[in-house]
């Protein structure tokens, strides 16, 4: 019975050292095909080197919501928000670093890639839910919540990231699978993580791996790239998030959504009353809800 192999990975947020352990464990087991699902760019000192790194395979991606994020940039469409660019100074950064034709090829990249194969299932690759690469599929998602967000979609195998946590969880019908995040894990594992998949007519069968790889170069490059003086407080706090494998950058970001202007206009007093509020076991994000 032939087996299809194919290896998934997502959220790799410029950590090329993360980026080329995850390529070379993926050489070894030598797949049929493998798939970027978003989030190339934006978060360690690399982006263009990691998106280049990627093209250069000639592997194929999804855009992701940090990828549009820094293609919006002072484009027509730029969200408000963007203007702030003391709130959002590490994404301008990111953004002074990528040449024009690493935008160009972000623009052309699609949400949602469908795979049909003749000796497995069908599969529906994404970034985050079908529709919204803002909002994404965790192990604590409820189930009804999942189930309503995955009506309308044929496949009954989505594979997706987003959330930085990996997981395989059938909902309903339909079983999701999350590959976790190359370059900034949130599970509490540092190890870069991918999916490997082998599919067959009787279904595919998921596995999320990991990768030891030098965390200590993703430290020093964001001091000898200047990321670390120029990134602000999201990008200090995605430095965080890196080295200790916890969503630090996504909960402060949902928390300083809701308040006032005087902390909005100071980033450090913010990231301060943060830290004093919020951490592990006090996340200010909703995980289970």
């Amino acid at each position: 019975m032939p087996v299809i192999s194919l290896a998934l990975l997502s959220d790799i947020h410029g950590n090329l050292p993360a980026l080329e352990a995850v390529a070379a464990d993926i050489r070894a087991r030598r797949p049929d095909a493998i798939y970027v699902l978003g989030d190339m760019v934006n978060g360690c000192a690399w982006s263009p080197e990691a998106l280049d790194f990627v093209l250069d395979q000639g592997w194929p991606m999804l855009l992701g919501n940090h990828d549009d994020a820094v293609m919006q940039l002072g484009a027509p469409r730029m969200e408000a928000r963007y203007h702030d660019r003391q709130r959002y100074a590490a994404l301008w950064w990111t953004r002074g670093r990528l040449a024009p034709r690493h935008v160009a090829v972000l623009e052309q990249l699609p949400l949602a890639l469908p795979l049909a194969f003749a000796d497995a299932p069908p599969l529906r690759l994404l970034h985050g839910l079908p529709g919204n690469f803002f909002v994404g599929f965790r192990p604590d998602s409820p189930e009804g919540w999942a189930i309503r967000h995955l009506e309308g979609v044929a496949e009954q195998v989505v594979a997706g990231g987003h959330t930085h946590v990996p997981m395989v969880r059938p909902f309903g019908r339909w079983v999701v699978i999350n590959s976790g995040s190359v370059g900034a894990p949130y599970d509490g594992d540092p190890r870069a993580g991918y999916a490997w998949l082998e599919g067959d007519v009787s279904g595919w069968r998921a596995e999320i791996r990991r990768v030891d790889y030098d965390l200590a170069a993703v430290d020093a490059g964001y001091h000898a790239s200047g990321l670390a003086a120029a990134g602000g407080v999201l990008g200090a706090m995605f430095h965080r998030t890196v080295m200790t494998a916890l969503p630090w950058v996504s909960d402060f970001a949902w928390w300083l959504r809701d308040q006032p202007a005087e902390i909005l206009g100071n980033p450090r007093l913010a990231q301060q009353l943060y830290d004093a509020a919020h951490g592990p076991g006090r996340w200010a994000f909703p995980y289970a809800g």
